[in-house]
């Protein structure tokens, strides 16, 4: 009996992500340095609707309410889009926004909703932080706290 309950917990947790078409994340040791794009590389998708997710683990140690990125999403041509970006992290008390365990929260950020692509690919995501302080012309040189950083595609649901 104990094994078909293992192997039921099993198969309900990898089916809950079976809708999404691409994910992949990028991991930091010492901190996201401004200079540092992280890059993506999506061999394939569909031509169909899909919502674009960024997606970022942060602890303890990220010293702000907010992020923002550049995001940039090409093929081997040409960007497609580009976009300045701004997520909240923390809501007014300081209380991180996304879900997790501990002092380590994942945000699941909305990037770009309805994207169709016009090609299979591949296409390559590229993401850079630009946080700065409050009253710096210069940005932030080594964002830490953050510990990865991920994309995710998933299908449009149509309603």
């Amino acid at each position: 009996m104990h094994k078909l309950s293992f192997l039921a917990v099993f198969i309900l947790i990898t089916s809950c992500d079976s809708a999404v078409l691409f994910r992949e994340y990028k991991s930091f040791s010492k901190g996201w340095s401004s200079s540092d794009a992280v890059s993506f590389s999506i061999p394939q998708m569909p031509k169909t609707p899909s919502n674009i997710y960024v997606h970022i683990r942060n602890n303890n140690d990220y010293p702000y309410s907010n992020l923002f990125l550049i995001a940039e999403l090409r093929d081997s041509v040409q960007i497609i889009f580009r976009d300045t970006l701004e997520y909240a992290m923390a809501n007014p008390e300081g209380k991180w926004l996304g879900k997790g365990f501990l002092d380590v929260k994942e945000s699941k950020l909305w990037w770009h909703e309805g994207w169709i692509p016009e090609h299979e690919g591949p296409f390559y995501v590229n993401l850079f932080q630009r946080v700065r302080n409050n009253g710096d012309v210069e940005g932030v040189r080594l964002l830490e706290g953050i510990l990865n950083v991920g994309i995710a595609l998933e299908p449009q649901i149509q309603p």
